[in-house]
């Protein structure tokens, strides 16, 4: 027999549904935490959840718009090193003086990135940085 209206077993949401009753000063701290974070309430509290156990950050919105672009940059220049190493086994590498301003741009886009995933991650704590390995020889 077909089923023409509802949802087959399958295709049910997987989804737990929790209600919780939180007092006002709670609750003007989840609005403030939703304003900062730019989400709603449920994403702002699956992911301060998240963050709490320490299955992945506690990012804003803006955050993870930022986490995407800097992923971009660093898929590009890692492209970019691909490409030099293969010119490199290929015997069709320019003498270090010609490749030395790559090099530098390429350690200024490094260094822009790392400081931008500092920045944000400064501010959710210097717990994600150590997980990160991004500590500095001065912090570690």
């Amino acid at each position: 027999m077909a089923r023409i209206f509802g949802t087959s077993p399958a295709q049910k949401d997987t989804r737990k549904r929790s209600r919780i009753d939180i007092g006002p000063e709670a609750g003007a701290l989840l609005d403030e935490a939703c304003k900062v974070f730019q989400l709603d309430r449920a994403e702002t509290l699956r992911r301060i959840i998240r963050a709490s156990l320490d299955v992945g950050p506690a990012l804003s919105a803006e955050n993870s718009r930022t986490v995407a672009a800097l992923a971009s940059q660093v898929r590009m220049v890692g492209r970019n090193l691909s490409q030099l190493l293969h010119a490199i086994h290929s015997g069709d590498a320019v003498p270090m003086e010609t490749a030395l301003p790559i090099w530098e741009a390429l350690d200024e886009r490094v260094k822009a990135v790392d400081a931008e995933l500092t920045a944000m991650t400064i501010a959710h704590g210097l717990k994600l940085r150590k997980a990160a390995h991004l500590l500095d020889g001065e912090n570690a």
